[in-house]
């Protein structure tokens, strides 16, 4: 059955080690006041963006102008985040600012770095290979000269042009002085620095900045910056970041805002710069020919002197400019649908096709099929940012795109089959409208052409020229669908860390928490007994009382008839004994432990002392033939004692010596014998209990330990009372395994157990009070 937790007794332990706590309190808040004042303050930043959802920005039939609908785009959250906290983005954001130089002041228990108040700037020579991540201390000399140093191993030489690390240096170390004027150079270096009019000599700062690779700045604003959305439905996207100088993270996520406004922006306006660029190549080639046959009709209306044509003429030059328009619409259109074709079959970005509204084309089903295939494309784009390769999500995007791409092919060829069937159509009807016209005079059929060539080029330049404007209008009054809530701000008015009332309330809780764990696991791993109720866990067999530690003083003396704490133990002992021997005038007491430093021969001398005291005459005798300790404590020679007599050197009154103390008498263990267990097997070892018997009130034993030898079990067939001394905090559990045995198997009796050295604690029945006032009195 498991053991219960004892509430109680871990109370009582905690609150007996309360010093642990103040200890613990001692270190940990000074740690924490260190702590405060050598982190570095991390301060964090945030901005606020509306991301245009694809509802919001769908085509939709109120459009001003034919052709923005190709010009919209489709956005995701989820793209979004990704394109914001790319890598690529980043990069682009880091290159446009001045961070390739930190600079930092060296103070007494941290570095901290600067960004708007510098007391010099640093200009690199990007021509020259420069050493990175190394501290360069400067120290200005005078107005005109400056100390530069630094010391490092393992340094890498970082190429500013190629972006790239060119080589590892073991050692770096210089000290050197260079004027301020010139451009300082040497193996490692190649820099100018620009000194401001407060630093001068006498400042007694120590400065120094550090040079940085791009891809360590870029690596660490990535891994600083948080982007998501304010909540699962809504549109807003928080962007976080945070770090040593909060003015330094203001301008970084401005400046990524920016970037990413003017990319949304770029890729808005690309498609519209495609249908000028389109309509451009158009408009060079009408304008040649409007240009030629508006001079080839000056030329003939001058030569020929002809104003007009008749009737019939302008019948058939009307028939025949119907017609041509025809013949041009038709061929625009098959131009148009041949150029779609081939950028189909070339695989081309669908962001170049131009629409087919630009040019008057009202094809609904051809204009839907590439609205879905750019926001396909557009969605592919968002999954390069935010999936890995072979993702699921992308192989269907894929999918989509090819079969949108089929479906749009194919309605593209069956629209050039049947514009061609048109365009045959319509030269057939010409040539009849021509042949008509050939029977008019030469000079008036002459005159015709040139007008009706004139009046088509002119038709189809003005066309021309009114879709740029359109396109051109369209990307003017382009804006990105992004809108910026929230422009960078620190959050809060000061370091979100270290925040010092956590650190503090972590250093108290720790204080707390740390000596309650350091107090439950040493009492889960110590098998030492301590209390009371350590031994009601232990053993079954009853316990008599305590003995108090006393001072140094009193550890190796008697001290049964003081009025300390620890005579009180033995006067309490003393008590405690009558109730086992009620009845009994005379009473025999064994004194046995585990194993040595126990304290049993402290015990018996101090019990036995305390018997005497009460004016029961009494006599001690040490037992253990093995390691005798009794005569040391009344100063007796030891040349004659129980050994003597056991051998027959010796007769009963010879042993018996008297001691300074009242009705005490002691029998030491004589000299030390070769067979210890067969002396006190001896029968005289009877005779001498039953003679004592007849002269003292009390004979207490001081006996070897029952855990090494074997004596007291013999020794316990004279004794009334067994007394087996246990040791607080030194004597383990597992110690009384031999006796626990001994006692449920009923081969000892009356025994019982004593805790000796035990702290004066409320864990032992004393109260601190009541100790004191017993000390005083003593």
């Amino acid at each position: 059955m498991d053991e219960k937790i004892d509430i109680k007794h871990l109370v009582r332990k905690i609150t007996n080690h309360w010093w642990y706590f103040l200890v613990a309190v001692t270190l940990l808040v000074p740690l924490a006041y260190l702590y405060i004042k050598t982190a570095d303050e991390i301060y964090s930043v945030k901005a606020s963006l509306l991301i245009a959802n694809q509802e919001q920005t769908a085509p939709n039939t109120e459009k001003f102008m034919k052709g923005m609908e190709l010009l919209t785009s489709y956005t995701e959250i989820e793209d979004e985040v990704g394109v914001l906290g790319s890598h690529t983005m980043v990069k682009d954001v880091i290159r446009q600012l001045d961070f390739g130089v930190s600079y930092f002041e060296k103070q007494r228990f941290k570095n901290v770095e600067m960004y708007e108040d510098i007391p010099f700037t640093v200009t690199l020579d990007s021509s020259k290979v420069q050493m990175i991540n190394v501290p360069i201390f400067v120290e200005r000399i005078s107005p005109d000269t400056f100390r530069i140093r630094a010391e490092a191993q393992e340094v890498s030489m970082y190429d500013l042009m190629l972006d790239q690390i060119e080589r590892e240096v073991s050692v770096v170390d210089f000290d050197e002085v260079a004027l301020a004027t010139d451009t300082f150079r040497n193996r490692y270096l190649g820099l100018k620095i620009t000194f401001n009019t407060d630093f001068s000599k006498s400042d007694e700062k120590q400065y120094y900045f550090v040079i940085n690779d791009l891809k360590s700045l870029v690596d660490a604003y990535q891994a600083n910056l948080k982007i998501e959305p304010l909540s699962r439905e809504s549109n807003i996207l928080q962007l976080h970041t945070k770090g040593k100088v909060p003015a330094k993270e203001i301008v970084f996520l401005d400046a990524l805002v920016n970037v990413y406004l003017k990319n949304q922006l770029d890729k808005k306006n690309q498609l519209g710069l495609k249908t000028i660029q389109f309509i451009d190549r158009q408009i060079g080639g009408v304008y040649d020919s409007l240009k030629q046959v508006e001079g080839s009709l000056e030329t003939f209306r001058i030569r020929n002197n002809i104003l007009d044509i008749n009737a019939t003429a302008q019948n058939l030059t009307v028939n025949l400019d119907r017609l041509e328009a025809e013949k041009a619409e038709v061929e625009v259109k098959l131009k148009y649908y041949t150029y779609v074709a081939s950028s189909l079959n070339s695989n081309g970005d669908v962001k170049d096709i131009v629409a087919p509204s630009t040019f008057g084309l009202d094809d609904p089903l051809l204009s839907s099929l590439l609205i879905e295939l750019s926001r396909l494309s557009q969605e592919r784009t968002g999954l390069n940012y935010s999936t890995k390769e072979n993702n699921p999500m992308s192989e269907v995007s894929d999918l989509k795109i090819r079969n949108t791409k089929k479906n749009l092919l194919e309605n593209v060829n069956n629209i050039i089959d049947a514009s061609t069937m048109a365009l045959n159509d319509i030269n057939t009807r010409l040539l009849v409208v021509k042949n008509r016209l050939n029977r008019l005079p030469k000079n008036e059929r002459e005159l015709v052409n040139l007008e009706r060539r004139f009046k088509f080029n002119d038709n189809v330049y003005n066309y021309l020229l009114q879709k740029r404007a359109e396109a051109g209008i369209a990307i003017a009054s382009n804006s990105p669908e992004t809108t910026v809530i929230d422009r960078a701000k620190q959050v809060g008015y000061g370091p979100i860390s270290p925040n010092k009332k956590i650190v503090f309330a972590i250093a108290l809780f720790a204080s707390l928490i740390l000596p309650i764990c350091l107090i439950v696991i040493k009492d889960f791993f110590n098998d030492n007994i301590i209390s009371h109720e350590d031994i009601e866990r232990s053993t079954k067999i009853p316990f008599i009382g305590t003995i108090s530690r006393g001072q140094k003083r009193e550890q190796n003396g008697i001290v049964a008839y003081s009025r300390t704490p620890m005579g009180e133990s033995f006067r309490s002992l003393r008590v405690n004994l009558q109730y086992l021997t009620f009845g009994k005038d005379i009473q025999v007491i064994g004194f046995t432990s585990s194993g040595e430093s126990e304290g049993k021969t402290f015990c018996a001398v101090n019990l036995a002392a305390s018997m005497a005291q009460s004016g029961r005459r009494t006599i001690l005798i040490d037992t253990d033939l093995r390691c005798p300790t009794v005569a040391g404590y009344f100063k007796l020679k030891n040349e004659k004692g129980l050994s003597t007599y056991l051998v027959g050197s010796a007769v009963i009154n010879d042993i018996i010596n008297k001691t300074e103390i009242k009705d005490l008498d002691v029998i030491t263990s004589g000299p030390l014998p070769p067979n210890p267990l067969d002396l006190i097997s001896h029968s005289r070892m009877a005779t001498l209990i039953h003679t004592l018997k007849q002269s003292y009130h009390t004979i207490v034993m001081d006996a070897p330990p029952i855990g090494y030898v074997s004596e007291y079990v013999i020794l316990m067939k004279y004794t009334d009372v067994n007394i087996y001394v246990v040791r607080s905090d030194y004597t383990s559990r597992f110690h009384l395994v031999k006796i626990n045995k001994l006692y449920e198997e009923k081969k000892i009796n009356n025994i019982s157990i004593l805790l000796n050295d035990v702290k004066p604690t409320k864990l032992n029945g004393y109260i601190n009070g009541y100790m004191k006032k017993m000390k005083a009195k003593a």
